[in-house]
């Protein structure tokens, strides 16, 4: 491999002289370009380091000032055919400049200051500094990228830096010129966030960036951006895709994503004492699955099929290509039929595929996947007896792994402090300081896919859980929660305001009921925002906001909210901080600020919730429901 940053060409000798290496560079002529091969480059000493969220526009409004913008100057030194179809395109271009069209459009053809990156022959020159034209492309909803008029180039370092500029601005580039090689083409699809047409074409133009609607528009923009995020936003960003191009084509998995270590807080030759006997809490009696020796959720089960046959998806919608995962939420259904014929294991069909309620039931999780447990995660701060009290309720619960118990507290547990045996390990884990976000660390200690993130002082009967661990295994990318709230338009302030009261509509579950998959945790703490988690850390307040909009964002999809329940609390557990209004008004802040960090709001509404299949329904005395109250 031979990366070649250096700003000008080396001529058509250049295949001669690095044999069979493959070069990676910005400047590419068809003479010496191997296509498939070799790689284009953004020009790396012209790309910057700043966070896209600190450099990037919002991607709303939908549409900008400018419908269409080009700023550059051509520097032709050449006549031939090409150049006589380019000036046609020139004139064109200045057709659709003259005004009598509502649009706007910021067509210059001329440099009216320096030419701060001067274009080879047929090449068009960069007018000003990368600040004005900023200013013009953070106003332009499309943007206009020229081919070259010698037909022997196919990238430039000109061009290559006008894609980026527009890439950065949120603009979406529209490329003149069938002989255009793009960065990284043979895995980002291009065609997903930029319009790319034969020069010939240009009479269409204007009508076809006017039929786009503005859903289709939006999706555009939002994939410009992630692909900018993801494969082009620094130098270090570049090499690292660069270097994923070449895992891929040898077909080598991506290096895996760290776990957080899961140190106890009690020492290794302490042994916390037990209760002598469980608080008198009383459950509905009702068997609602069986009581299992935890097990983990394989991990690592597709390095290679990933690699091999979801590359596609991999690189441009799931963003993940350059990270290998042990889970995540979208490994693939087999067909039904399969369980019964070679395919069973790990599968726990109800009744052994005949179906039934009630009983039959709650003797198998059923379903389109393997059998799998949860692992409950609890944060805590300063109140031990609360603490106790909610892992006690835990007895007796089907399906649960583990509990881990995130210890907030600045000081450990005392020593003669009791904890309940519930069946399952309680892995109190030690943290290095009292974060709200240490409630998504993606702790080495949960070995389950499915995570139910609870409070303290969180009260959730048996039932609920197990409905609600039902209802996330069908719907594994998303939140699945009990508390709904939503976030409303404050037309006066042109803002978001938090609402918390009964509605029709809701956007967010809180995270402090709710099942996710533990992919998420991953997300939120090593690619989400980092201004994100540090608000998490100045207000103390907002993490299962910060949760809720990663997930939407990376789905585009709600959540979904299970049972008739709004709020979670135990009676007589103390007044919670939420009731405050400055917790209200701090939680305003944070969605306005997510909205910026992202470049847009996430959120998304939904009007239904879950309940179970026979809820209400009526069925003969011999027979069982589902459940008994959901």
């Amino acid at each position: 491999l031979i990366p070649d940053f250096s700003y000008e060409n080396k001529g058509p000798n250049q295949l001669e002289k690095h044999g069979r290496a493959i070069v990676a560079q910005s400047e590419a002529r068809i003479s010496s370009f191997r296509p498939g091969y070799d790689l284009i480059l953004p020009p790396l000493d012209k790309v910057g380091d700043e966070p896209v969220w600190q450099v990037a526009p919002s991607l709303v409004p939908i549409t900008r000032k400018y419908l269409l913008s080009f700023y550059g100057e051509w520097n032709q030194q050449t006549q031939d055919s090409d150049s006589t179809l380019l000036k046609s395109v020139i004139e064109k271009l200045q057709q659709m400049d003259d005004g009598k069209t509502k649009d706007k459009l910021y067509i210059k053809l001329k440099c009216e200051g320096k030419k701060e990156v001067v274009a080879a022959a047929g090449d068009w020159h960069l007018c000003d500094s990368v600040e004005e034209r900023k200013k013009i492309l953070d106003e332009s909803t499309y943007s206009l990228i020229l081919a070259p008029s010698d037909p022997m180039i196919i990238s430039s370092s000109a061009l290559q830096q006008r894609l980026y500029e527009v890439l950065r601005s949120g603009a979406i580039p529209v490329i003149l010129g069938s002989r255009v090689q793009l960065p990284f083409a043979e895995l980002v699809d291009w065609t997903r966030f930029s319009i790319q047409l034969p020069l010939h074409r240009v009479t269409e133009l204007h009508f076809l960036i006017r039929s786009i609607s503005h859903s289709d528009l939006f999706k555009m923009k939002r994939q410009g951006r992630l692909v900018y995020e993801n494969y082009f936003s620094s130098p270090q960003v570049i090499l690292r895709t660069l270097f994923g191009v070449l895992q891929s084509r040898l077909t080598i998995p991506a290096d895996s994503v760290r776990d957080t270590p899961s140190p106890s807080i009690f020492n290794a030759s302490f042994t916390p004492l037990l209760l002598d006997f469980l608080p008198n809490e009383s459950e509905p009696e009702e068997v609602l699955g069986p009581l299992e020796t935890p097990f983990p959720s394989p991990s690592y089960k597709r390095n290679f099929s990933s690699v091999l046959g979801e590359r596609t998806e991999s690189w441009n919608t799931r963003f993940h290509a350059l990270r290998l995962y042990g889970n995540t939420p979208w490994e693939h259904v087999i067909p039904t039929e399969a369980k019964f014929l070679g395919s069973r294991m790990g599968f726990r069909p109800i009744c052994d595929g005949e179906g039934g309620s009630g009983k039959e039931f709650s003797a198998a999780l059923g379903g389109n996947h393997p059998q799998e447990q949860f692992t409950v995660v609890m944060l805590t701060y300063e109140r031990e007896a609360v603490l106790i009290t909610s892992l006690s309720r835990l007895y007796g619960l089907p399906y649960l792994n583990k509990v881990i118990v995130v210890w907030n507290s600045p000081t450990p547990p005392a020593e003669d402090l009791r904890w309940p045996d519930i069946g399952v390990p309680i892995h109190v884990v030690k943290v290095d300081k009292n974060s709200l976000n240490n409630r998504f660390l993606p702790f080495s200690a949960i070995e389950t896919e499915a995570v139910l993130s609870v409070d303290d002082d969180s009260h959730l009967r048996h039932d609920e859980i197990i409905f609600g661990f039902r209802v996330w295994r069908e719907h594994r990318d998303r939140l699945v929660g009990f508390p709904g709230r939503f976030h409303a338009w404050d037309s006066n302030h042109t803002s978001w305001n938090y609402n918390s009261n009964y509605s029709c509509e809701l956007s967010m579950v809180l995270t402090g009921a709710a099942f996710y998959h533990k992919y998420y945790n991953y997300l939120y703490t090593h690619e989400m925002p980092e201004p994100i988690r540090l608000m998490v850390d100045e207000l103390m307040n907002c993490e299962d906001l910060a949760m809720n909009f990663l997930i939407s964002h990376v789905t585009r999809q709600p959540p979904v909210k299970v049972t008739s329940r709004w709020t979670f609390r135990c009676p007589g557990c103390p007044v919670s901080l939420s009731e405050d209004d400055s917790h209200f008004q701090e939680r305003h802040r944070c969605i306005n600020e997510f909205s910026r960090l992202y470049g847009y709001n996430p959120l998304l509404y939904t009007q239904y919730r879950a309940d179970s299949v026979l809820f209400k329904t009526r069925i003969p005395p011999d027979k069982q429901k589902c459940f008994k109250f959901i």
